[in-house]
């Protein structure tokens, strides 16, 4: 397969998460209600993901919540803050004032993982828009850049950096309760001369927690290493080429967008764990994997409602119907800013000022 090679932008962590979103100006998506006036929020007393009887997330709590992060800019334009709302289905019912280092990924069970820094020190959080409150895992000195929740357990995992130098320290696990020292799950990518420094550090889980992809970034091309969190500290795939940010992880491969400047641009699929890839659509303004690992969607053309279906096991490609005009993938990440649990056969579609609403890609009206 051959593709042209294009440079990547991506640019420091703060343009990657800028939006002009507001929670004034937020609207229901086209299968939301109506909202509600959000509420300050508090300490929870105890970490607030629900487990089952085995000891595992609750998934099914957290249907329909949402988060979405905007920035907060003084009269000159410079970025003084992030404005964090939280809500469910139709409502905004959660807001929370925080750092410019923010970064924010889920919600899984209901509940968002972020790492906020204040130039001295780096907080781990976890916040539950249902119980309206917000709890501290762990801080450090150093600088902790994203965090995901492990679906499996409620453990949270984050990626540190050193604050002087910014060079990686690994990928941690910190127990959902602050318990505990961290355990390192993804060693510190190593320095390359030939890569130059990396900008940016994306975290992705498959549906099970099975897998974890660490992707990191130079302003000119990502690496990805896959872990299986079951089997230690060596990457069961290291994935490098031409390829641009994550999509998403299932349990057969990996989803990024091709080497692009800009959008739109084509999507391709990494088998694990040769590392094979294939552009599986040759072009896209935006994209997301359902959390069954089963489907791809990508809008083609926002203009018009333009999207397309992928069945991930057999490979078939149906234009499909169900999407507004101007309406975006929200396709998930510690880099994303906007978040929505869904149920597994599901995606989030959103367009600009709108609360996430989830799409099924199964039962959409396939084009003839």
């Amino acid at each position: 397969m051959s593709r042209r090679r294009w440079v990547i932008w991506l640019g420091p962590p703060v343009a990657l998460l800028a939006i002009a979103l507001a929670l004034s100006r937020f609207q229901a998506g086209a299968e939301a209600g109506g909202r509600s006036t959000a509420l300050p929020v508090g300490a929870c007393a105890a970490p607030p993901i629900e487990k089952d009887g085995h000891g595992k997330a609750n998934l099914a709590a957290g249907d329909g919540a949402w988060w979405s992060l905007s920035g907060r800019l003084d009269p000159n334009g410079a970025l003084t803050g992030r404005h964090l709302a939280l809500g469910h289905g139709g409502s905004a019912n959660l807001a929370l004032e925080l750092a410019p280092d923010t970064l924010v990924s889920g919600p899984v069970g209901g509940i968002v993982a972020l790492t906020t820094d204040d130039g001295r020190h780096s907080q781990i959080r976890l916040v539950a828009q249902d119980k309206a409150c917000s709890f501290v895992v762990a801080e450090t000195a150093e600088v902790a850049r994203g965090a995901v929740l492990d679906p499996s357990d409620g453990a949270v995992i984050a990626h540190v950096v050193d604050r002087e130098s910014r060079a990686d320290l690994g990928t941690w696990r910190y127990a959902a309760d602050g318990s505990g020292q961290p355990t390192l799950v993804g060693p510190a990518l190593q320095p390359d001369p030939k890569r130059g420094p990396n900008w940016t550090t994306d975290l992705r889980l498959d549906g099970d927690g099975n897998l974890l992809a660490i992707q990191s970034c130079t302003d000119t091309s990502c690496l990805t290493r896959v872990f299986d969190l079951r089997k230690g500290l060596v990457p069961v795939a290291t994935l490098e080429g031409e390829q641009g940010s994550m999509i998403g992880l299932t349990s057969e491969g990996l989803l990024t967008w091709d080497q692009c400047l800009g959008l739109p641009c084509g999507i391709v699929h990494w088998t694990l764990p040769t590392g094979a890839s294939v552009v599986v659509v040759a072009r896209a303004e935006s994209a997301a994997v359902s959390a069954n690992g089963k489907f791809l969607v990508a809008v083609t053309d926002a203009s018009v409602g333009g999207i397309v279906r992928v069945d991930l096991e057999s490979g078939a490609v149906k234009g499909i119907r169900g999407v507004n005009r101007n309406e975006r993938l929200v396709s998930g990440g510690v880099l994303a800013t906007q978040g929505i649990q869904l149920r597994p056969d599901e995606v989030g579609l959103a367009a600009e000022g709108t609360i996430p609403r989830p799409f099924s890609p199964a039962g959409a009206e396939v084009l003839p």
